[in-house]
């Protein structure tokens, strides 16, 4: 008898000490992986920021060698077409074959002169073209940066998140009780609201099951057990309950909201729990905790 009670006061807290170390341990395993999403974020803006201003750097040099070519190249070709114009007029006075000779040379350097244009302004098109590429790699560079700013902005407003939950859980909890039931077992923790029954679920010993009971002729199914609203006084905030659990039917009488209503189901060695939070005009609302691994009760 003794080993038995024990048990059933070292069960709860085991198990409660075990979610929360299992909270705890998720908790750590969240803030790591954002505290490594923003190590990795920072390395990325140190590398943009280097090819950023690398690429400034080369588009400036391009730009002032492409300049320097594009002057040296215009003089040489006014020069030659200086001495083209030049060559032309002297032809103009010269007579017969030497004449004839003169003009077509002068014809050709002219038209050498042409090709040198041609191939100077399609290497200042190349080179605006290539002038282009760089200005659109550093608006991608610069997207890029902005879309980097934006996720460190999200991962510190998820673990802002992760930790204003992870504190209203705590509260939550640390407001439970426990308390000892009808049946003089030490109850688990006890919720009066729906915001600590959530906080109960997440925890995870149990199961939690909901209910708004009416008081009729016929009893309802509650996960593995059926239950009867026989009486509900409001003014005393008390009620009575007929429940049927394997084959065995009993009767709760004149139990107060709040308080475990306690009863064995099966070979389950923890007791299931009814709590009653509020006590209406012919109606009850509150929540059976179930164990959710049964064990055999010597």
């Amino acid at each position: 008898m003794g080993e038995e009670s024990q048990s059933r006061w070292s069960l709860p807290t085991i198990v409660l000490f075990v979610a929360f170390a299992g909270l705890f341990i998720t908790q750590i395993y969240t803030i790591s992986s954002l505290r490594s999403n923003e190590s990795r974020l920072a390395t990325l803006q140190s590398d943009q920021a280097k090819v950023r201003e690398m690429l400034e750097g080369e588009v400036a040099k391009m730009r002032e060698a492409s300049a320097l070519i594009d002057m040296d190249r215009q003089k040489a070709l006014d020069a030659v077409r200086d001495e083209v114009d030049k060559a032309r007029r002297q032809a103009r006075g010269v007579a017969g074959k030497v004449r004839e000779e003169t003009l077509k040379s002068v014809e050709d350097l002219a038209s050498r002169v042409d090709v040198s244009e041609s191939r100077l302004k399609q290497q200042q098109e190349a080179g605006a073209r290539v002038a282009t590429e760089i200005t659109s790699l550093k608006q991608a560079t610069n997207s890029t940066q902005s879309t980097i700013t934006d996720v460190s902005t999200e991962v510190k407003q998820v673990r802002t998140e992760v930790a204003s939950a992870r504190s209203q859980m705590e509260r939550t909890i640390a407001d439970l009780r426990r308390t000892t039931g009808d049946m003089g077992v030490m109850s688990g923790l006890i919720a009066t609201n729906a915001k600590e029954v959530d906080a109960l679920k997440q925890l995870g010993d149990r199961t939690y099951t909901e209910f708004t009971l009416y008081k009729r002729k016929d009893p309802i199914k509650l996960a593995d057990i059926t239950i009867l609203l026989k009486k509900a006084d409001v003014k005393a905030n008390r009620y009575t309950l007929e429940v049927q659990a394997d084959d065995r039917k009993f009767e709760k009488k004149d139990k107060t909201a709040n308080e475990p209503v306690q009863f064995y189901v099966g070979r389950n060695r923890q007791p299931h729990e009814l709590v009653i939070n509020q006590v209406g005009k012919d109606r009850i609302v509150g929540y059976l905790a179930t164990p959710k691994a049964p064990a055999s009760r010597p």
